[in-house]
C-alpha cells in the first residue's frame, strides 16, 4: 500500500511542523481590618456564601464557560467503580473528592461536597465492555480522565481509552516538570496522533475539551468526516486488540506507555524502559508475563506492514500502525465497498483520488486483504474467546 504510506508521511510532516499554565483554585473571604485609633476604617463587605466560585479555563487563561457546580455526570464501562480526585502539581492524584459510585448501565453521577474549581481526575475501575468486531465481552481494567475544570456547561464527561491515553501522557510530562496545562495539551495532541485524520485539529483546545465529552470535533471549524462519538479511533483500538490478540485493558496499557515517549520505533515508554506486553498463560492473559511489546508486534505485524530499520524489517511506530492499518485502512475498505469515496476523501484530505475521483483499485484490494486477515484471526485469537 505505497499510496497509504505516502499519505501517512504527508500527515506526519504536518504534525511535526504544526505542533510545538496550570489552573488554580480561587477562594473568597474577608480580610481582617487592623484597627487604627487615629484613622477611620471602612468595613469590608463580606462575600455572600451563595456567590459562585470563580472557575478558570487554564488552557486559555480566561473564565471557563458556565459556573462552578457540585454535580458531575458521566459514562464509563458498565459496572465500573468511579472516583474523583484532586490533581497534584506533578500530575499525580491527590485526595479523593467524590465517590466511589458505580456506573450502572455505563452511566454515573458524582456529587462533590464542595464545587471543584481546578483540575480533577476521574478514575473508573473494573466493569466490562463489548468488543463488537469479535462479539466478545472485555474486562474494563482501570481508565482515567483528567479535566481542567468542571462547570455547569462542562460536567457531562465520557471516560474512554482515548481520555486514558491522554491522561497517561499528561501525568508523565507533569512529573518531568511540565505545567499541568502544557502537559494536558501534550497528552491530547499525542493521543490525537493515533489518527492522521486529526492532523488539522491538533492545536485546537476546543477539540481537547470535546474529547472529554466523547467527541473528536472542533467548536471553531467544521469537518463532516469527523466523528461526534470518536467512533473511528475507539474502533481502531478495538481492532488493534484483535490484531495483537490482547484484551482491551492491556491494549490501553501498552498504547498509553508508548505514547509517553511519542511512540518510539522500538516501543519504549517515556522513561526509555522496555514495555512489557504480557502473554497468554493457561488460557488467561497475564499482564506481568514476560514478553516485550516489541516482540509481540514483530510476531503479529505482517511483513508487508513492517518498516526497514538498520537493515531489517521491524513493526512500525504504534501511532503509524493504528492510524494507517486500524483506522484509515478500515475506513478505506468501507468506502471501497459502499462507494462512499467523498466521505473518505473529506476525512483524509491528503489522499489523492484517481483521475476518476475514486480510490485506486490497488489500494482497495490491499485494504480488503487486511480486513479479511483481521477477520480470519478471530478464529484463532485467545482474546476472541472472552465471552
Amino acid at each position: 500500500m505505497k499510496t497509504l504510506n505516502k499519505i501517512l508521511a504527508a500527515a506526519l510532516v504536518v504534525l511535526m511542523t504544526g505542533c510545538g499554565g496550570g489552573g488554580g483554585d480561587s477562594s473568597s473571604g474577608t480580610t481582617p481590618v487592623v484597627q487604627n485609633p487615629t484613622t477611620p476604617t471602612t468595613p469590608t463587605t463580606p462575600v455572600s456564601p451563595s456567590t459562585p466560585a470563580t472557575v478558570t479555563n487554564p488552557l486559555t487563561g480566561s473564565a471557563a464557560p458556565g459556573s462552578a457546580t457540585t454535580t458531575l455526570y458521566g459514562s464509563a464501562y458498565d459496572g465500573a467503580s468511579v472516583t474523583a480526585y484532586n490533581v497534584q502539581p506533578d500530575g499525580s492524584s491527590g485526595a479523593a473528592i467524590a465517590g466511589p459510585v458505580t456506573a450502572a448501565s455505563g452511566v454515573f453521577t458524582l456529587n462533590f461536597a464542595t464545587a471543584p474549581t481546578g483540575w480533577v481526575r476521574i478514575v473508573a475501575t473494573g466493569g466490562s465492555k463489548p468488543r463488537v468486531f469479535d462479539s466478545t465481552v472485555q474486562p474494563g481494567g482501570t481508565m482515567q480522565l483528567v479535566t481542567p475544570f468542571i462547570t455547569t456547561t462542562h460536567n457531562n464527561l465520557k471516560i474512554t481509552p482515548l481520555t486514558d491515553i491522554a491522561a497517561n501522557v499528561m501525568e508523565h510530562n507533569a512529573k518531568k516538570g511540565a505545567a499541568l496545562a502544557d502537559a494536558f495539551k501534550t497528552g491530547m495532541r499525542t493521543m490525537l496522533e493515533l489518527d492522521s485524520a486529526n492532523v488539522l485539529m491538533m492545536s485546537d483546545t476546543s477539540v481537547y475539551l470535546n474529547v472529554l465529552k466523547g467527541a473528536i470535533q472542533s467548536d471553531t471549524s467544521y469537518n463532516s468526516a469527523q466523528s461526534p462519538q470518536s467512533t473511528e479511533m475507539l474502533n481502531g483500538l478495538d481492532l488493534l486488540g484483535v490484531a495483537l490478540d490482547m484484551p482491551t485493558k492491556d491494549v490501553m496499557r501498552v498504547v498509553g506507555a508508548t505514547a509517553q515517549g511519542s511512540y518510539p520505533l522500538n516501543a519504549l515508554d517515556g522513561s526509555g524502559n522496555v514495555i512489557n506486553a504480557g502473554a497468554w498463560v493457561g488460557g488467561s492473559f497475564d499482564s506481568a508475563a514476560a514478553q516485550s511489546l516489541n516482540t509481540l508486534m514483530d510476531a503479529k505485524v505482517p511483513d508487508s506492514q513492517k518498516r526497514s530499520a538498520g537493515g531489517s524489517k521491524v513493526a512500525p511506530r504504534m501511532n503509524e500502525y493504528v492510524s494507517q492499518y486500524m483506522i484509515m485502512t478500515w475506513s478505506m475498505n468501507n468506502a471501497c465497498i459502499n462507494g462512499a469515496t467523498q466521505n473518505f476523501a473529506n476525512r483524509y484530505p491528503f489522499y489523492v483520488l484517481t483521475s476518476q475521483g475514486k480510490i485506486s483499485d490497488a489500494d482497495c484490494a490491499a485494504a480488503d486483504a487486511w480486513v479479511s486477515e483481521l477477520r480470519a484471526r478471530v478464529a484463532t485469537n485467545q482474546s476472541s474467546k472472552m465471552k
